[in-house]
């Protein structure tokens, strides 16, 4: 049951104060001036923070690379001393793919945690097949021998995925786009 206070208040249109005594003096016009205004010191310091995070969040955009790649099914057979290695690409990745560009081979026989990757490079234009994909030729850097030193064991046919890397940007240019030169 409220007692007549609330009741007299509410009738009053004002809203029933429910603050204890003691707290009232807290709440001079002094008290509050003190506890609302945020010292210098920290407003000078949050701001050279909020500074100096920025920077360092444009030089790490700047120097961590995002490589784009597209990626392609690979079939490398024995020609003799030498291998041939061709790549099988889908149509929509195709018109990226330059001579000169790097691969990386992952051989599905041998897993590259173990083994490592074979480094390659496109030796020529897609060509387009009859199925709606297109091949590539890539050439061997190393003949088998994996970036990490390993020699892959030769077999008549090997099979595997490869990263063809078509452009490799910062993280800073690609959000800047043609802004920032490479």
């Amino acid at each position: 049951m409220p007692d007549n206070k609330q009741t007299t208040a509410a009738m009053n249109g004002h809203a029933p104060h429910l603050t204890h005594a003691s707290l009232e003096e807290t709440r001079s016009e002094e008290v509050q001036e003190i506890m609302g205004r945020m010292p210098p010191w920290i407003i000078r310091s949050g701001i050279t923070l909020i500074g100096v995070l920025f920077l360092c969040a444009f030089a790490g955009a700047w120097f961590f690379r995002y490589p784009d790649s597209v990626p392609a099914e690979v079939l490398i057979t024995a020609e003799g001393n030498s291998w041939e290695v061709r790549g099988f690409i889908a149509e929509e990745g195709v018109w990226r793919i330059k001579p000169g560009q790097k691969v990386l081979i992952r051989l599905t026989a041998y897993p590259y945690e173990e083994y490592g990757l074979l480094p390659a490079t496109v030796a020529s234009h897609a060509v387009v097949l009859p199925d709606s994909h297109f091949q590539v030729n890539i050439q061997l850097d190393q003949a088998l021998k994996t970036n990490s030193g390993r020699q892959v064991p030769p077999q008549p046919m090997l099979k595997g995925t490869a990263e063809i890397l078509t452009e490799d940007m910062s993280v800073l240019q690609r959000l800047f786009g043609k802004i920032i030169p490479g």
